[in-house]
């Protein structure tokens, strides 16, 4: 009967990851910090960039109408900000994958509401080899693997290949960005008609558009772009 109870409590008697004070109910989150997650609910349907409530949706943003990415649709669930803003870093830099899982279920949740066709391959943004390396994952892997098996769809982490190191990304304009990532990535075997691009963070869509430029001059016709969060760009 002890054995029980200590199970009990390890499974079911947890702590909100966030806060640490209040029990657990949701994804191992307390309903409190589950509802104040920073949601993205308006947003370009192109891009994800966040618009107001009224626009959203059914509207393209200024950017998007202007010139349309190569991407034809973004998915994100979070606005990049506290405590999303706070975790990503984390994960990265601090090398603390762990929220990943519960960050990663909910995407999967969402997505199952907001996809009409599912896309038939997940492709994680790629890292240098020796990045990964030095970090010891590729969170856009761990993502990725996460979404395939909560939504059934087919990770193929190896057919896309970092081929030269670049800037960080964050620390860049973005004029520069698209110049930092032009010929970076490359594409190992064909891909079907339909896939997803994978990562944790869109800012100015660069890597999106490198990518989705790629893989639709190597065949694919539609080429989504999955992100746990968005960061609204700044002109």
């Amino acid at each position: 009967m002890k054995n029980i109870k200590s199970y009990y409590r390890l499974f079911f008697n947890q702590s909100c990851y966030l806060c640490q004070t209040a029990r657990a109910d949701t994804l191992g989150l307390c309903e409190a910090c589950h509802a104040d997650l920073p949601w993205l609910i308006g947003a370009c349907r192109r891009c994800a960039e966040p618009m107001p409530t009224g626009l959203a949706g059914s509207s393209l943003c200024a950017r998007c109408q202007r010139q349309a990415p190569a991407f034809d649709i973004t998915h994100a669930a979070f606005l990049y900000a506290f405590p999303i803003s706070q975790l990503i870093p984390a994960i990265k830099y601090l090398r603390r994958p762990e929220a990943l899982g519960w960050l990663s279920l909910i995407f999967a949740q969402l997505l199952r509401d907001r996809i009409e066709q599912p896309p038939k391959m997940l492709l994680p943004v790629p890292m240098h080899p020796w990045r990964t390396t030095l970090r010891g994952f590729n969170q856009a892997e761990l993502i990725a693997a996460q979404l395939g098996r909560h939504l059934g769809i087919p990770v193929r982490s190896e057919l896309l290949r970092k081929r030269r190191t670049t800037l960080q990304q964050a620390r860049l304009n973005r004029a520069s960005r698209g110049t930092n990532l032009a010929g970076s990535f490359k594409l190992l075997q064909p891909v079907p008609e339909h896939v997803a691009v994978v990562d944790d963070v869109m800012t100015t869509g660069s890597t999106a558009e490198e990518l989705a430029r790629l893989l639709k001059m190597a065949g694919a016709r539609r080429v989504e772009i999955w992100v746990l969060a968005r960061t609204p760009s700044k002109g």
